[in-house]
């Protein structure tokens, strides 16, 4: 019944003209913004959290702003899901294209790189973009409904990209990598059951999985920082330096290293684009304490 309800959904969101589903999604969202549900609640408490001196007008209309794009994305992102993955690479900027001809290059070379992505602006348009640009391969969660986890890796894949899910044999990660292509992932949510370590998120240390970077470290491949996000009315695809980190004589140091260098990163690019970030996610939900080991 829920997959029938939401294949109803997609199919009359998908009849809807992009322009027209931004407009009606930013308005549903603006009016969510406003309402007394407990993530509309926490979103503002961590807006708070993250930026002290800001003043509480601020806070309140960031906190819409950040339903707002939300709403926007996603009714916009379910009107353009069968729309080629072509056309849509057309109409978005690049940042950092220097970075982006590194990427593509290294993966003619048959070079892998682990990309680091975020809850930034539209992952799921990312995901898309990557399949044409250069081989890749998207991590993505398994939801528990089988027939609803289907539609969704459908549209992750829709660009070329491969779908990988997270409980995959690191074996498998590491041919995909021996391959040349890039393996990209979501790295910036406080997971409690994933292996982590604390790393800085706004001034406050966060628990961060580490998986990615052990990968990075155990492949010998680069890693490299991209997202993609809203700008001036336009979609921005922010590419990052292609950087090799070195292995040194501790595992977890160099996980460590890797984690907050790209933590920042995004941290800087939020910074920028505050409403563009899930703050309703609980980021701060662990806590360091003495029983709580890094790993």
């Amino acid at each position: 019944m829920k997959v029938a309800a939401l294949r109803l959904f997609l199919r009359a969101a998908r009849a809807l003209p992009s322009p027209l589903a931004w407009w009606l999604g930013e308005r549903l969202g603006w009016l969510v913004g406003a309402l007394p549900l407990r993530d509309v609640q926490r979103c503002g408490e961590h807006v708070a959290r993250a930026f002290p001196l800001a003043d509480a007008r601020w806070v309140r209309q960031t906190t819409r702003r950040c339903f707002r794009h939300f709403g926007a994305t996603a009714l916009w992102t379910i009107a353009n899901w069968t729309r080629d993955a072509t056309q849509l690479r057309r109409g978005i900027m690049v940042e950092g294209a220097e970075h982006l001809r590194d990427l593509v290059r290294a993966g003619r070379r048959g070079e892998g790189t682990v990309v680091f992505t975020g809850h930034l602006g539209n992952w799921e348009l990312l995901a898309r973009t990557f399949g044409g640009l250069t081989p890749s391969a998207v991590i993505g969660k398994r939801l528990r409904d089988p027939a609803l986890d289907a539609v969704v890796q459908e549209q992750r894949s829709s660009g070329g990209a491969m779908v990988v899910y997270q409980d995959a044999d690191v074996r498998e990660l590491m041919r995909i990598l021996r391959s040349g292509r890039l393996i990209a992932t979501l790295a910036d949510q406080d997971v409690p059951h994933l292996a982590g370590c604390f790393v800085p998120w706004f001034g406050e240390l966060a628990w961060t999985p580490v998986a990615p970077a052990a990968l990075a470290l155990a492949a010998r491949t680069p890693v490299q920082p991209f997202f993609l996000f809203r700008r001036a009315g336009r979609w921005v695809l922010h590419a990052g330096p292609r950087v090799r980190f070195a292995r040194g004589a501790e595992r977890s140091a160099d996980q460590l290293a890797i984690t907050t260098w790209v933590t920042a990163y995004e941290e800087a690019l939020v910074r920028q684009l505050p409403e563009q970030w899930v703050w309703w996610h609980k980021r701060w939900r662990t806590r360091p304490t003495a029983g709580r080991a890094e790993l």
